[in-house]
């Protein structure tokens, strides 16, 4: 335990944040910021830009301050760059603001059930009170019941709506409206969920022995007819389930459930290697022709703001029909930085291939940092066309060099190595300079794309690639799921490589992109990378020897299974149970001929598979299927519903009148739990007082003059917004001080409570304000002299087992729980009618 003496003198510092816009605000919504109560709203306009929004915002801030006393003790000032900056008028002097973005004032948190739940309660807990547990299917009615029965919240503080089961909206409303209120936390232990259930089937089979797979680990080989507990033992030998932790029933089919330690949750799939059983049905897979050359169409566009200098370069590989074989280098050098040193380039690279081994060699550089700088497109005879062919084929290759690079401008060396090819070689002729400038942003906060003639909004400069993602798939010229971004990290300007995949994937799309902006001054470059092209669809067959009369099988593809087919199925129902798979999908895969067993069914590969290497469909002989899924962890999510802006801490507040400065204190550290406390005469302790985490051995209070607290209203006749008590917990207060005013909430401890004496208060408040309630009703008041209110404020309460007075003036609220009052001096005055039965005094 150790003394700590309150001396202040502390230099005081301004707290200043900064607020940055999200990228993503949109016309129309309402912007608040809140201070002790009192609000300014801003609506977005059509089409908002972040820094036009942000310039607004501040200048309605300044404008309120002459009329709003909370505001005018804040400063604002415009970044820029769609943020602002909020700093103290008076260093040292705290302010508490709450900025959100939404359709109201509000706050409103968003409760939701995650996992499938089939029973159980849990409980929500607001600012340390908890509810009574709440059924998991309650209606919203029955919510917001639970939580205005808290202490803390009163009927009317909060409207809760929503569908019975969640999710729930809870709308702060009443005392609670206007507020930045603290997240509700959740107990969901007591909630209950589904244990999964899965079946093993094995395929028609007359013998042998088959393996389960779970989480990596496989079991010892199974007879095929073994029973539920042999399977059981197996699996439970297995590390990722262990000893009681499944279930196995049946005789085969078998069914799993997972219980134990595995109860409620979500697992993976067992696999079956069924290759070991006998008597199966000779069904095979053989690919017949092989897939591949298909191409993505692919873009780079590149923007800055200035004008004043070169956004690219190029330099052109020259191809040779005479060569037949051998590789090639290629080396790239700005300046003095190799960039690119590419080795042993087969003679027949295609265009999509070279790009690939140009993105992979850059990305060892700074960490990716290169890796969508360079553009490859093949030309075809010098002419300019875009193409697709090689250079072996005497087709030429344009490498196009973005200011991505990284490379604050510079001359371009390229060296070609022909020496390991056989029959001819290759050139290339000499790029240029990249330039660059400082000023590029100049101008420019926001781009839009375009494609096929349709155009995305206004983007933010500072966009990532998931945000340009999904406002391109918004076009009805792309869609979701259809393209992919990758960027350059550089902050002076925007290169992007666009490629089309999924629906578009493996085809000349036949758009034009274009990047763009409404800046008034723009250099911008767009170039096609490659051309799509459809390549050879792969053509897999399906086939069943020896003309069976019946069994099934399964098949697999990229590790996940078909349900079990019969022998006998069909081209379409082959196709249907493979377009299942989400490893192929719907549209990507036509089956042709059959029926099995009598002809082969031919599976071709097509949409956003066709073009491509696919790996071979396999024959199995075993499933597991899902029968009942898990409910994974059931558990309560919070959040809140409103759009935070982004907050940056510059500087916290501190001073000379802060507890929580360290320079205040003798020993240059704040208090800690278990220190006794000491306050003589110093600066008056006015902000921090919030110690709520803070348990004290004793507070001594013996200033002549120092006030601790704020008042009820401040200098101007505004009522005070910051705290205006010290929340501590303490064994022991003792007040011998001549102070006008010291505020005190004990909170929900116990203390003995010692007024000796005080000043007489000031502006009609009483010197020594006490609050606090506790549960363990073992609270004591000791009056001998001075000027003492307790829970004399609105909405204030208290509890004191016993009060002791021997002279001073006390004051006693009506929500003052109170068991026993010894008097032999003083005046008493009390709110309540009687105490333990007995009229008051």
């Amino acid at each position: 335990m150790t003394l700590k003496v309150w001396v202040g003198g502390a230099p005081a510092v301004a707290q200043s944040e900064k607020y940055a816009l999200p990228i993503d605000i949109e016309g129309g919504q309402i912007m608040t910021a809140t201070i002790g109560g009192k609000s300014i709203t801003y609506e977005f306009p059509s089409g908002p830009i972040r820094k036009n929004v942000a310039a607004a915002f501040v200048n309605l801030w300044a404008a309120t301050t002459d009329t709003v006393p909370e505001f005018a003790q804040v400063d604002i000032s415009d970044n820029g760059d769609g943020s602002f900056t909020l700093e103290s008028e008076t260093p040292g002097m705290p302010y508490f603001v709450t900025i959100l973005i939404g359709d109201g004032t509000n706050e409103k948190q968003l409760v939701t059930m995650q996992g499938t739940i089939t029973g159980g309660t849990f409980t929500l807990t607001f600012n340390g009170q908890t509810t009574d547990p709440i059924a998991y299917d309650a209606s919203a009615a029955t919510v917001q019941t639970e939580l205005e029965a808290l202490s803390n919240i009163e009927v009317g503080d909060v409207d809760v709506t929503g569908v019975d089961g969640g999710p729930w909206t809870i709308e702060f409303k009443g005392n609670l409206a206007d507020t930045d209120v603290s997240l509700l936390d959740y107990d969901d232990t007591l909630l209950e969920a589904t244990n999964e259930q899965q079946t093993i089937t094995l395929a028609s089979c007359s013998g042998g022995t088959f393996a389960l797979t779970f989480d990596g680990q496989t079991t010892d080989p199974i007879a095929y007819n073994a029973s539920a507990a042999t399977i059981e033992s197996e699996l439970e030998a297995l590390l990722g389930i262990g000893a009681g932790n499944v279930s196995v029933s049946g005789s085969g089919p078998w069914v799993v459930e997972f219980v134990g330690t595995l109860r409620g949750t979500d697992v993976d799939q067992i696999m079956v290697d069924g290759s070991n059983l006998t008597g199966v049905l000779a069904a095979s897979i053989a690919e017949t022709t092989p897939g591949g050359n298909g191409v993505n169409e692919r873009w780079l566009t590149d923007i800055v703001s200035s004008t004043s200098s070169s956004l690219a370069t190029n330099f052109r590989l020259t191809g040779n029909g005479s060569v037949s074989s051998g590789t090639f280098d290629v080396l790239i050098v700005v300046d003095s930085t190799t960039i690119m040193d590419l080795d042993d380039i087969p003679y027949d690279v295609t265009i999509a291939e070279l790009q690939e081994l140009i993105e992979a060699e850059l990305a060892s550089y700074s960490s990716g940092r290169y890796v969508n700088c360079v553009a490859v497109r093949g030309t075809v005879s010098a002419n300019g066309t875009t193409g697709s062919g090689q250079l072996s084929d005497g087709d030429n290759v344009s490498i196009n060099l973005s200011t991505g690079i990284g490379i604050n401008g510079g001359t371009v060396a390229v060296t070609v190595d022909s020496t390991g090819l056989a029959g001819g070689t290759y050139s290339k002729t000499n790029p240029g300079t990249i330039g660059w400038s400082s000023d590029w942003l100049t101008g420019l906060s926001s781009f839009y794309l375009t494609v096929g003639g349709e155009s995305t909004d206004d983007l933010d400069f500072s966009s990532t690639a998931a945000q340009i993602v999904t406002a391109l798939e918004g076009l009805s010229t792309v869609g979701a799921g259809n393209v992919q971004v990758t960027l350059s990290d550089e902050s002076y300007s925007k290169a992007i490589l666009i490629e089309f995949i999924g629906d578009l994937a493996n085809q000349d799309t036949g758009m034009t992109v274009v990047m763009d902006s409404n800046a008034t001054v723009v250099n911008k470059f767009t170039t096609k990378v490659l051309n799509g092209a459809g390549g050879t669809s792969e053509v897999q067959t399906l086939s069943i020897a020896g003309g069976p009369g019946s069994g099934t099988f399964a098949l697999s593809f990229d590790g996940v299974d078909t349900d079990l087919l019969d022998y006998d199925s069909t081209a379409e129902e082959i196709e249907t149970a493979l377009e299942a798979l989400p490893g192929i999908g719907a549209g990507n895969v036509s089956c042709s001929g059959g029926a099995l067993p009598g002809s082969d069914v031919v599976i071709t590969f097509a949409g956003s598979k066709a073009g491509l290497d696919i790996d071979p469909i396999v024959v199995i002989f075993g499933v597991t299927e899902e029968t009942v899924k898990g409910g994974g962890d059931p558990t309560v999510d919070v959040q809140t519903t409103q759009t935070i802006l982004t907050k940056t801490v510059i500087a916290e507040s501190s001073g000379p009148n802060d507890w929580n400065t360290d320079g205040n204190w003798d020993t240059l550290e704040k208090p800690v739990n278990a220190d006794s406390v000491l306050v003589p005469d110093g600066d008056d302790i006015l902000y921090g007082l919030d110690q709520s985490d803070l348990t004290l051995a004793l507070l001594h209070y013996t200033a002549t003059a120092t006030q601790m607290g704020l008042p009820r209203r401040d200098e101007n006749g505004n009522i005070e917004y910051r705290d205006r008590h010290l929340k501590v917990t303490a064994a022991e207060i003792i007040i011998d001080s001549n102070s006008q005013l010291i505020n005190i909430d004990v909170m929900d401890s116990s203390p003995t409570i010692e007024v000796l004496n005080s000043g007489s208060g000031r502006d009609g408040e009483y010197a020594v304000q006490i609050i606090g309630e506790n549960s363990a009703n073992t609270a004591s008041l000791l009056v001998l002299s001075g000027n003492v209110g307790v829970a004399k404020g609105p909405k204030e309460a208290a509890y004191l087992k016993t009060i002791t007075q021997r002279g001073g003036q006390l004051w006693i609220g009506q929500d003052v729980g109170l068991e026993d009052v010894e008097r032999t001096g003083g005046q008493f005055h009390s709110d309540r009618t009687s105490i333990n039965g007995t009229l008051a005094i």
